[in-house]
């Protein structure tokens, strides 16, 4: 069973502790894989130390333009994970994102305005034993956008 929520753009921007929620890990152009995370990215027009650039006038439509984080979920328990991920959209309107969850899990979108962003998502996990989930963002809006870092919390009671 898997279930979700979108926070508005830069929600929970406060430390992670008062909500209840702790630090999986941080993925990012530099920290693709640790025990506990993994990112894969398709369709990358730039690739940088500090960031990945996304172009779709450049890279054809045919082609994937993703962000897909993966979170090792360690038992058989439910889990809540909040992804938040750290983008900038060159568009100076509004965009659109959408963040997929794999086998029929379901699609969150969020509207957020152009330049610098924090988008968050809240996504529940139920799986029945050890594994890995992930989870594609892409920009559903056409615009030429730019990922920095994708942070995974685990909430706590």
């Amino acid at each position: 069973m898997l279930l979700w929520a979108v926070l508005p753009s830069g929600a929970g921007a406060q430390s992670g502790a008062a909500y209840g929620w702790t630090p999986v890990g941080t993925v990012d152009p530099q920290h693709v894989i640790s025990a506990d995370t993994q990112l894969v990215l398709y369709g990358v027009h730039a690739f940088t130390a500090s960031n990945v650039a996304f172009n779709p006038d450049v890279i054809p439509a045919s082609a994937s333009q993703l962000v897909v984080p993966y979170v090792r979920v360690p038992d058989g328990n439910p889990h809540t994970y909040r992804l938040r991920f750290h983008l900038n959209t060159t568009n100076a309107a509004a965009t659109q994102y959408q963040l997929i969850t794999p086998n029929g899990g379901g699609t969150q979108s969020a509207n957020v305005s152009g330049g610098a962003i924090t988008l968050d998502f809240s996504v529940s996990v139920d799986l029945t034993g050890t594994g890995w989930m992930y989870w594609s963002l892409k920009n559903s809006g056409g615009h030429q956008w730019v990922f920095t870092s994708c942070e995974i919390d685990e909430q706590t009671p």
